[in-house]
């Protein structure tokens, strides 16, 4: 696990990739004396690793915003202390698909995020918005105007590569619709769930346009079309070019 400052008081906790992935985990904590907001928790052994350096610091986590409701987002709110959750109001959609009935009590959220929703917590603004894109429980998370949590709407490897978007066919369409939502946030630093921080207007307008073409191609084609030429006018290379067999299986 890597302590990663952007500010003295906005850390990242990066998290190495598993075997064969490209990709690592990520849990953002928003620091206020010691009380400590976090968005998203990951996995359980890594929402520990998290905690503990926490402990170390005598801090204490006061709240929590689950930016979707998959299980490398949420995991870890099974083995930490019990805090105030955010999370979206089409949260028991995503469960129902992909959790355990008996599991549910694990990830409920206290505060149903219905509409966007301005917070505070210690100098720090946020705002939270509903996005339904890469899931349908997505939500966008702005701190101070300045940064924005894009939770897996662009997911980059560590050293901040392009990977490619994991979606399904019946998905292309709403993610390609969040994905251009995201262009009006450019002058903000994107802070993925997966992978490098994104700074830069042009560089981010250059991820953006990225993902756009290839579901452009995607869905302006009568035809089953090969990965060669989903990618046609693609500016990046995008890791993790397999994900591509869910557009059509």
């Amino acid at each position: 696990m890597i302590r990663n400052e952007i500010t003295k008081d906005l850390v990242e906790y990066i998290f190495e990739p598993e075997e064969g992935k490209h990709f690592g985990n990520k849990i953002l904590a928003l620091i206020h004396g010691n009380k400590v907001m976090l968005i998203d928790t990951a996995y359980e052994y890594q929402a520990l690793e998290v905690l503990e350096d926490l402990k170390a610091r005598e801090q204490v986590i006061d709240s929590i915003i689950i930016g979707h409701f998959h299980d490398d987002h949420m995991n870890g709110l099974k083995v930490l202390p019990k805090a105030t959750v955010y999370g979206s109001s089409q949260y028991k959609t995503t469960l129902d698909r992909w959790t355990k009935p008996e599991e549910h009590k694990y990830f409920t959220p206290d505060i149903i995020v219905k509409d966007k929703m301005e917070i505070e917590f210690g100098e720090h603004k946020i705002t939270m918005i509903p996005f339904p894109g890469h899931s349908i429980c997505g939500i966008l998370i702005d701190i101070d105007g300045r940064y924005l949590h894009i939770g897996d709407e662009l997911m980059f490897s560590n050293e901040g590569k392009p990977l490619l978007p994991c979606v399904d066919l019946a998905g292309v369409k709403l993610q390609y619709e969040s994905t251009e939502k995201l262009s009006k946030y450019t002058k903000h630093i994107f802070i993925p769930a997966h992978g490098l921080t994104i700074k830069g207007e042009n560089r981010i307008k250059e991820e953006i346009n990225n993902v756009l073409n290839y579901f452009r191609n995607i869905i302006n084609s009568s035809k089953k079309l090969t990965y060669e030429e989903a990618t046609r006018n693609c500016s990046r290379e995008f890791l993790h070019s397999e994900w591509f067999s869910f557009i059509y299986d």
